[in-house]
């Protein structure tokens, strides 16, 4: 434990959440609201749009799983920043303190692994780092490809070819180099989630507005294995930001407040998910396609589709930022 504590740079006297009493954390930039915003841009992004469809598949079990799936990636959220703690005794008072001794999950797997590979001991949190870098790159290409193509779509009155549209949209991502620290990368999650707000609320009163055509019999209990077990993907998908908490717990102002945070986003995301994707199936049923805004009519398109431009655009930083902050600290030592 010592010898972590000496190795990491994150490794200050600020308590856990878990403990009771609230540290503040004199390297912070965030606030918990922040952080908050952040963490609704990896849990709301756009893959939402296919959760209708997954509830055509599951049925009332995939409602079931919108929930449960909420609370677990909440609960495993809170376990895996937990293992960023060691506790400590203190002095007489014999009271136990928990204290921020790792940074990473590179850390984390370092000290679960330390004695199985005597001669590499740091191939575990390589290949966590490598794992990592995969998703965030591969989350950002995806954001870039489905950018052209929502560009694409919104200019095809124009016949604009696609490689001019993919190269504006890189350049509108250019400026992403120049990041430096979380709290811009919050303010454009904030900007995220407003537009995600904005379609949400649009499909949801279009929905509402043919409420007299709704109908239940497109769910049902009895569901085919394959497309359940493609749904529960999906579903459980949406839900992730694991990989993003350590670095944002770690820049909270007040660390204490991390629970209650990632408690009130969850359960707005899984609120938000539930309501988005029922009235989508109860309006469109069996019809309900694997992109829901395929379903919208023609004169709503338009609008949603530039909301869905923006919503990509602005999710991309916070991969960006997560990818370049793990190649530099293995790269070039922090």
């Amino acid at each position: 434990l010592e010898e972590e504590r000496a190795r990491m740079s994150f490794a200050n006297p600020v308590q856990s959440p878990h403990t009771g009493t609230t540290g503040l954390n004199p390297t912070a930039t965030l606030t918990a609201w922040e952080a908050g915003w952040n963490v609704t841009n990896a849990i709301q992004g756009i893959f939402v749009l296919g959760l209708p469809f997954a509830l055509v598949q599951s049925g009332y079990l995939g409602l079931v799983l919108l929930v449960l799936s909420a609370w677990v990636c909440n609960h495993t959220g809170r376990i895996l920043v937990t293992c960023l703690y060691e506790e400590e005794q203190s002095g007489g008072s014999g009271s136990v303190s928990k204290v921020r001794v790792r940074h990473s999950y590179q850390d984390i797997v370092e000290a679960c692994c330390k004695g199985l590979w005597p001669n590499c001991p740091g191939l575990g949190g390589w290949m966590v780092n490598v794992a990592q870098v995969i998703e965030l790159l591969m989350t950002c290409t995806l954001y870039l490809v489905v950018s052209t193509s929502l560009l694409s779509d919104s200019l095809s009155g124009m016949d604009v070819p696609r490689s001019v549209c993919s190269l504006v949209s890189l350049m509108f991502l250019l400026p992403c180099l120049l990041l430096t620290d979380l709290r811009p990368v919050s303010t454009l999650s904030l900007l995220c989630s407003l537009a995600h707000i904005l379609i949400s609320l649009l499909v949801m009163l279009y929905c509402l507005s043919r409420a007299s055509s709704w109908s239940w019999s497109c769910l049902s209990l009895s569901v085919d294995p394959e497309d359940f077990l493609v749904s529960v993907g999906v579903i459980i998908f949406s839900y992730t930001s694991q990989i993003f908490l350590p670095p944002l717990e770690g820049s909270m102002e007040d660390r204490g407040q991390f629970n209650a945070m990632l408690a009130w986003t969850h359960g707005a995301a899984c609120i938000m998910k539930t309501m988005f994707s029922l009235l989508a199936v109860l309006t469109w049923g069996a019809e309900t396609s694997e992109v829901i805004t395929d379903n919208l009519p023609s004169d709503l398109q338009p609008l949603v589709n530039l909301s869905l431009l923006a919503k990509a655009l602005l999710s991309y930083p916070l991969p960006f930022y997560s990818a370049a902050e793990i190649l530099q600290t293995c790269l070039l030592g922090g």
